[in-house]
């Protein structure tokens, strides 16, 4: 067979089925040409869904003056890819403004103090949204803000779970071409040892527990993909959430000597932690521990 012969038909994308010609259930995948994306004789080429059981599968065969007209056929050249779009820094500045209204906020300044609280928006990029609601900017090491994850506290800083979490780039144009970073990638050098952990709380308190980590967050326990890590200049440790141990330690294979941290899910075995808690959680809760023993 010709070697252009095997991208000239694939089947059709999507979630589409038509009836198939053999077994008469509505599982059939149809071929299409890619040069034109239009189907080629559904009523015979393509293949059944039901692998095991049909087993129903024809590939285009081409007919001679096909065959001649594909000699001369080449595969549309790739598209290339589009270019990132980014948040306008006038966009994000303004929301540098209403700490009074911002929950989130005022929670550290009663944890930490003003200017501590002060000193870690700043370094952190940390915004306000309307209804009380905190801004955490996704900053990459270009100073290029990927997007924005607008998200809703009670003064006692836990999160508000009725209200769902959104990203400002939305409202600036729906075709937003976007690729989220790391939460506090900016911060991150070659010279100084990197810590990873799931939440934006937790890697702003973190950063103030334990300052000789720059902190990272991944956003979500299913946000690590190699094109994210790949913007860390080093990876030093990982703090899962509890039960995340054994997929975060594949996820971050890619950094040979990174270390994973363990100590969450021992914590929740114990009994001194919930389930589904982080390492944040674990520091609070040790230092009860210990107000408690002074007492």
């Amino acid at each position: 067979m010709n070697t252009k012969t095997k991208f000239r038909y694939s089947l059709e994308r999507g979630s589409k089925h038509i009836i198939c010609p053999n077994c008469g259930k509505k599982t059939f995948k149809c071929y299409v040409d890619v040069n034109t994306g239009e189907r080629v004789n559904p009523a015979k080429w393509g293949r059944c869904e039901r692998i095991l059981s049909c087993q129903y599968h024809q590939y285009p065969k081409l007919e001679a003056w096909e065959k001649d007209d594909l000699n001369n056929w080449t595969p549309p050249p790739p598209q290339p890819p589009k270019p990132l779009d980014y948040v306008p820094k006038d966009v994000v500045s303004a929301t540098f403004s209403q700490y009074k209204t911002n929950v989130f906020y005022m929670w550290l300044v009663k944890l930490f103090g003003i200017d501590k609280a002060d000193s870690l928006r700043t370094d952190y990029n940390i915004g306000t949204a309307k209804g009380g609601g905190t801004v955490f900017w996704q900053e990459d090491r270009r100073g290029n803000i990927r997007t924005g994850k607008v998200m809703y506290y009670h003064p006692n800083g836990k999160r508000i779970k009725e209200r769902n979490s959104w990203f400002l780039h939305s409202r600036i144009k729906d075709d937003f071409n976007y690729r989220q970073c790391f939460f506090g990638l900016h911060l991150t050098t070659p010279d100084k040892p990197i810590a990873l952990c799931e939440s934006e709380k937790t890697a702003i308190l973190m950063s103030v527990f334990m300052p000789e980590y720059t902190w990272v967050a991944s956003g979500g326990s299913e946000m690590l993909n190699l094109k994210r890590l790949s913007e860390l200049p080093r990876l030093d440790i990982v703090f899962p959430d509890n039960g995340q141990f054994e997929k975060w330690e594949q996820k971050t294979r890619i950094f040979t000597n990174r270390q994973m941290d363990l100590s969450v899910d021992r914590a929740v075995d114990s009994g001194l932690i919930g389930e589904g808690d982080d390492i944040l959680d674990l520091w609070f809760a040790k230092q009860d521990k210990e107000k408690e023993v002074i007492v």
